[in-house]
């Protein structure tokens, strides 16, 4: 189950630079860190401000697929400097 939430998160936040960020690239990290796997989609792209614009199905759909296996997902941003989706499940 956490390998498809893995793999679902992530395909989501690639799919939102795609369609959202405004930039020619974006990183995939995956790792082990403090008794957790971390997956992180960080771009430089345009950003918003999380505050201003309301949450869209595919980042609820993140939350929830999230919440399935007791992961924690934050989704940092800030207009002009890009966002960053970090997905840590617990092992």
């Amino acid at each position: 189950d956490a390998e498809l939430v893995v793999y679902r998160v992530a395909q989501e936040a690639l799919t939102n630079v795609r369609r959202h960020a405004d930039c020619g690239e974006a990183r995939l990290e995956l790792r082990r860190v403090e008794g957790a796997i971390q997956l992180a989609v960080p771009d430089r792209g345009r950003g918003f401000d999380p505050g201003q614009v309301p949450e869209s199905a595919g980042i609820r759909g993140m939350r929830e697929r999230a919440l399935l296996v007791g992961a924690a997902l934050e989704i940092m941003s800030s207009p002009g400097v890009g966002t960053t989706v970090r997905l840590r499940i617990p092992v």
